[in-house]
């Protein structure tokens, strides 16, 4: 008699994440999440419906670590925005998974997207609009800086630093 393996979500999380962490979204499939949870990929169905699900884990996870460090980044604009910076280039593999990709919205845990975009907003003065122009920029630019688009040259911090700025006066602009 075979025993079974015991499985939790949270090791399917956290595994799925690491293989996204290691080697990019790409390389994470059923089987290969399967064999490094140490089962046989038919059983990995008996916990999880499908790889978005194992996806919407992964966002779930991130998304809650990413608004948590938000959160508690500092309180001005630039500490938010140098935050945002930050875990972009700290988690390049896993950016894309939360900021990029399709948002599995259904299968995220009530109320954290809400949870996420009520610091975000509270942090670009309240304004969802302002939340939007602010990501946009801020988004643009980590994405040009992870995707290497930048010449070897750009001064990247002082780059930031102009962004910085010019949504601190949009923000402003914005609660005048």
């Amino acid at each position: 008699m075979s025993v079974r393996k015991m499985v939790s979500r949270k090791s399917i999380c956290d595994t799925a994440m690491q293989i996204i962490q290691d080697d990019g979204v790409g390389a994470l499939s059923m089987r290969t999440l399967a064999t490094k949870l140490g089962i046989k990929a038919p059983s990995l169905y008996d916990h999880v419906k499908s790889r978005d699900e194992v996806i919407a884990l992964v966002q779930g996870a991130s998304l809650l670590n990413f608004g948590d460090g938000f959160a508690n980044a500092g309180p001005t604009s630039r500490d938010k925005i140098l935050f945002y910076r930050a875990w972009a280039l700290a988690n390049p593999n896993l950016y894309p998974i939360v900021f990029q990709e399709k948002l599995h919205r259904d299968l995220l845990p009530d109320g954290l997207e809400q949870k996420v975009l009520g610091v975000v907003v509270a942090a670009a003065g309240g304004s969802h609009v302002q939340a939007r122009a602010m990501w946009a920029q801020l988004h643009g630019l980590v994405d040009l800086e992870l995707q290497g688009r930048f010449p070897n040259d750009a001064d990247l911090d002082l780059t930031w630093e102009h962004a910085i700025l010019s949504l601190e006066a949009a923000k402003k602009a914005h609660l005048a």
